[in-house]
């Protein structure tokens, strides 16, 4: 009961705190900037940009992420522990940094030669799945670490082929923990700033995502646009985090 009565005081306070903070920007946040957001052919750009670069760099994720999670759970090895640790630098190391080693990558002479990656959609994708694919990776090795490989081994014996095994099993188990890890993987890339901002230059009605637009306006002196572009930023993310965690939950009670 004690713990129990903590926990609600610790939770109280920091949803509260959330709130007010929140709270703060829309009180200083007036109709007319909104208006004029909404009306603004360069920060729709940007909604739409954010938008396209934070789902293909989250499919890109799926697709490495899924695979290297479900590896690093099942390879028990002291290279393995080499790898994840690898894993984890996209997201320690501050994304600035990361965008300015993926500029020298990308400027190597046989990745220049077949496609110029800076200041391009698929340059901001990449720079967008380098920082957040850690958060794949993770939740998905966290998932499969709680399934034991039994599941499947039973399922081919009944005549299962190994995928399909795999799939009835192991993956419908963990899917729910995987997909809380694409979320996470998705709101990342829709935050990101950074790492986007260097390589694909922020260039306006091009290259310019939501964090970036924010700034933008912000360092021009336009403190109430930026403003408007917060709340109606935060606006989207809460709109699709429930959304999505409504998704989640389904998965999690009909495993798939």
């Amino acid at each position: 009961m004690v713990i129990n009565a903590i926990t609600k005081i610790f939770v109280g306070l920091l949803f509260i705190f959330i709130v007010l903070v929140l709270m703060a920007g829309i009180l200083k946040t007036d109709t007319a900037s909104l208006v004029e957001l909404l009306n603004n052919d360069e920060f729709i750009a940007a909604v739409w940009f954010s938008l396209k670069t934070s789902l293909l760099a989250t499919v890109l994720a799926f697709l490495v992420g899924v695979p290297a999670g479900f590896y690093l759970a099942r390879t028990k090895s002291y290279f393995v522990v080499i790898i994840d640790a690898v894993f984890d630098i996209p997201m320690i190391v501050p994304p600035l940094v990361v965008g300015v080693f993926l500029l020298i990558f990308f400027n190597v002479p046989i990745i220049k030669n077949i496609y110029s990656f800076i200041f391009t959609l698929y340059g901001a994708v990449i720079a967008q799945f380098f920082v957040a694919v850690p958060l794949t990776i993770k939740s998905a090795k966290s998932a499969f670490e709680l399934i034991p490989d039994t599941y499947e081994m039973v399922a081919m014996t009944l005549g299962s082929r190994p995928f399909k095994a795999f799939y009835n099993t192991t993956f419908k188990i963990a899917f729910p923990g995987i997909l809380s890890g694409l979320i996470l993987t998705w709101l990342r890339c829709m935050g990101e700033f950074g790492a986007t901002l260097m390589v694909g230059g922020g260039i306006p009605l091009k290259t310019e995502n939501i964090p970036i637009n924010i700034y933008l306006n912000m360092s021009g002196g336009d403190f109430k646009l930026g403003v408007a572009a917060s709340i109606f930023a935060i606006s989207i993310a809460l709109v699709c985090i429930i959304f999505l965690k409504l998704i989640y939950f389904l998965a999690k009670r009909r495993k798939i």
